[in-house]
C-alpha cells in the first residue's frame, strides 16, 4: 500500500483537469438554459432558440463524459488527503458518493434529454449546432414524453444538489481544512 501512495501523482492529469473545468462550465450553462426554459417568460421564438442551444450543448456532454471516464480509468489517481477519525471517513464516503452521482448524472441527463426530444409529440428534429440531425431513439409518444420530461428535470435538480455539495466540500477543504485537495484539480 505504501508503494502505491509513494507513486501516486499530486494532481490529476492535465487532460482530466481541462475536461473537468470545461465540463463544469458546460454543465453550468446547460443548467442555466434549462432553468431559463422552465421559468423564463420568453416568446415562442426565444424559447425555441433556448431549446436549440440547450440541445446542442447537451449533445456534447455524452462523448465528453465517456472520454473523461476512459481517461480516468487509464490515469493514476492522486493520493487523497489522509482521513483520520469517523468524521473524516464520513466526509470521504460522501465525496465518493458525490463523485459517483456526478458520473451517473452526466450520463443520464443527456440520455433522458435525447429521449425527451425523441418522444416529443411535436416531433421536431434535433440538429446540434445545425450540423447534423440526431436520430430519434423512440417514436413520438405523449406519455413517454411526459415521463422523460419529468425524469430529466428531476435529474437536473439532483445535479444542482450534487454540484452544491461538491462546491461546499471543495470550499471546506480550502477554507477550513486548508489542505491541498483543491489543488489536485486546479489548472
Amino acid at each position: 500500500m505504501s508503494g502505491h501512495l509513494a507513486s501516486a501523482p499530486e494532481r490529476w492529469s492535465l487532460p482530466l483537469r481541462w475536461l473537468h473545468w470545461a465540463m463544469a462550465g458546460l454543465l453550468m450553462v446547460l443548467l442555466g438554459l434549462g432553468l431559463a426554459i422552465a421559468y423564463g417568460t420568453f416568446d415562442l421564438g426565444q424559447t425555441f432558440a433556448l431549446y436549440q442551444w440547450h440541445k446542442s450543448l447537451g449533445v456534447l456532454i455524452l462523448p465528453l463524459v465517456v472520454l473523461r471516464l476512459a481517461l480516468r480509468a487509464g490515469t493514476a489517481h492522486p493520493a487523497s488527503a489522509p482521513t483520520v477519525g469517523s468524521r473524516a471517513r464520513l466526509e470521504a464516503g460522501v465525496a465518493r458518493i458525490v463523485h459517483a452521482l456526478f458520473y451517473v448524472l452526466m450520463l443520464a441527463l443527456p440520455l433522458t434529454g435525447w429521449l425527451v426530444v425523441s418522444s416529443s409529440p411535436l416531433h421536431l428534429p434535433t440538429r446540434p449546432f445545425n450540423l447534423f440531425t440526431l436520430p430519434d431513439l423512440v417514436a413520438p409518444d405523449a406519455d413517454l414524453y411526459a415521463a422523460m420530461s419529468l425524469l430529466h428535470a428531476t435529474l437536473a435538480y439532483l445535479l444542482l444538489t450534487v454540484l452544491t455539495l461538491h462546491v461546499a466540500g471543495a470550499l471546506k477543504h480550502r477554507l477550513v481544512d486548508r489542505d491541498t485537495t483543491l489543488q489536485r484539480m486546479s489548472l
